[in-house]
């Protein structure tokens, strides 16, 4: 009889042993996936960032370029008002 009640108590303390454990793994479950949400918030403010980023990157190379061909326009302008200014002096 005494052996059956070392069973009974043995068998109960493993059960309640299993649902500590249980809870413990619950409760870090629960720390993992909010670590989660948070990472995935931080990676999705990253990304707008860095879309936001690319685009301003992409709208400055377009002005940059733009102003490229703006300093190359004047360039030929100037190089044809020195060719007409050294024409008229030459015709003087």
């Amino acid at each position: 009889m005494v052996l059956s009640w070392v069973v009974m108590f043995a068998s109960i303390f493993l059960v309640l042993l299993a649902a500590v454990a249980l809870c413990l793994q619950v409760l870090r479950r629960r720390e993992a996936l909010s670590a989660l949400q948070s990472c995935q918030a931080q990676l999705k403010q990253l990304q707008d960032k860095a879309y936001q980023q690319e685009a301003e990157m992409r709208e400055l190379t377009a002005g940059l370029r733009a102003e490229k061909a703006h300093v190359e326009q004047l360039q030929r302008q100037v190089k044809f008002a020195h060719g007409l200014r050294a024409q008229l002096q030459s015709d003087l």
